[in-house]
């Protein structure tokens, strides 16, 4: 599963959408211990796209093999788990773009999957989340140079080892009942 391919998806069943921001709300959703079933996917992707879930059947199989993907990545003792974003050979500021998107993604999914604001979060998850937060918000650079390539590649890096991280503490098991932290 790749960038390109859920973009063609989106594009095939003529829906707005990030690819990114997608895969991030999955992310954070299994993050949080929520496991999706596949009937119910499409609501959850509805909501997030704010369309009708009639119309988000229209991406086909792409979702279902999207979010098997996503989940045996994150659940994955390989840390093999990566962000999906567009390939290197596309501009650094769309690829900025992306990413800020798929953070924005992670956060909505995560929001979504029963945490709530009461959620007492380590110190360490805490960080993590406001960096992510911080990320989403991130702006486009008027001059790129190699080291704005440098410092992508690490924030990219930062992403996914915060993911893990937050992955780590938050997640619960397929079948056990999701845990409040105090």
């Amino acid at each position: 599963m790749n960038f390109n391919e859920i973009a063609d998806s989106f594009v095939s069943a003529n829906l707005p959408g990030s690819p990114s921001e997608l895969h991030g709300m999955l992310c954070g959703r299994i993050s949080g211990g929520q496991h999706c079933e596949i009937d119910k996917l499409a609501v959850l992707v509805a909501e997030l796209l704010e369309e009708k879930p009639e119309r988000i059947e229209d991406l086909g199989e792409m979702l279902p093999a999207l979010y098997a993907y996503t989940k045996q990545q994150i659940c994955s003792d390989g840390f093999e788990f990566q962000p999906i974003l567009p390939d290197d050979d596309i501009e650094l500021n769309q690829r900025l773009e992306a990413l800020g998107d798929w953070c924005q993604g992670f956060l909505f999914g995560l929001g979504n999957s029963g945490l709530s604001g009461e959620t007492d979060l380590t110190g360490d998850i805490a960080d993590a989340l406001r960096d992510l937060a911080a990320i989403s918000q991130i702006g486009m650079l008027e001059d790129e140079d190699e080291e704005d390539e440098v410092s992508y590649t690490e924030l990219v890096e930062y992403v996914r080892v915060a993911v893990l991280l937050i992955y780590a503490e938050l997640s619960v098991p397929d079948g056990q009942q999701h845990r409040t932290l105090h």
